[in-house]
């Protein structure tokens, strides 16, 4: 069932002059969201399933196998809440007509490193074979629950400011997926897949590599920027007037505000081994 936007409030004009869309949360609806985070942020690291078949095979007991999937490291957790928080914006919000949704974090063969490569991608098939309508839709998230620091100096570029910036942070690792990392994102997921025998996720993945490839498909790279709203007008007046003219590639940018981000993702985490 989708959850996303009940809990967030779109916004189109307050940073349209920047380029940004916002999706501010109603933390009014604070413990309702948490609630209905479980089962689709538990489904991210282990489905139903095979939950219950691991449990019954070996008599152990749910929380516990749930638990053993999900990360300790802090900085790992806030990371993969960014990017899960995401994933369902993408599918329930952002990319109605994508049609494939990879899960990358139930391929993770280490729950404490961070998932490799793009951090959210999907994908829309044509039913009917490989065309000109296939596309990859990729997203890359950056979480920062703390004051940013610093300032932004256009001397010294755009790579030394993504420590001052959340915004430079996203949209120039974004532009890193347009050059070459969604790339080889999607050979990894196609091996991941054949090492854990997802047939039928790698017949959707080979269909995007070489020499399956046989059409050229749409690509299409955003940015999303996940901060606590205590910082969010901070954040915005540290963004280059220039950015996006200087990654014309990145295709959208995303600004999700959220009140108090560093307990609610805790507490999202907390409660998951009870999904």
């Amino acid at each position: 069932m989708p959850f996303i936007a009940k809990y967030f409030i779109e916004d189109k004009t307050s940073y349209a002059s920047l380029g940004i869309v916002a999706y501010e949360f109603d933390d009014s609806q604070r413990a309702n969201f948490i609630s209905d985070c479980l089962v689709p942020f538990r489904e991210a690291y282990i489905n139903e399933e095979k939950l219950v078949q691991i449990v019954k095979d070996f008599g152990t007991k749910r929380r516990d196998e749930i638990d053993e999937r999900l990360p300790k490291k802090p900085d790992v957790v806030a990371g993969d809440f960014g990017e899960i928080l995401t994933y369902y914006f993408a599918k329930e919000v952002l990319r109605t007509d994508a049609t494939f949704f990879p899960m990358k974090w139930r391929l993770k063969d280490k729950k404490d490193a961070a998932s490799p490569y793009t951090d959210v991608i999907v994908f829309k098939l044509d039913p009917n074979g490989a065309s000109p309508q296939d596309a990859m839709y990729t997203y890359e998230v950056k979480l920062r629950a703390g004051a940013p620091y610093g300032s932004y100096s256009a001397t010294k570029g755009y790579l030394a400011g993504k420590k001052q910036c959340v915004f430079i942070d996203a949209v120039v690792d974004a532009y890193k997926d347009h050059v070459s990392r969604a790339g080889e994102s999607i050979l990894y997921l196609r091996t991941r897949c054949k090492d854990l025998g997802l047939k039928d996720e790698y017949e959707k993945i080979k269909r995007f590599t070489k020499p399956f490839c046989t059409v050229k498909f749409v690509k299409e790279c955003s940015a999303v920027a996940i901060v606590d709203s205590s910082f969010k007008d901070k954040q915005i007046d540290k963004i280059p007037s220039d950015l996006l003219k200087t990654f014309k590639k990145i295709k959208n940018v995303f600004f999700v505000p959220i009140k108090d981000l560093q307990k609610l993702y805790q507490a999202v985490f907390a409660q998951l081994p009870n999904a």
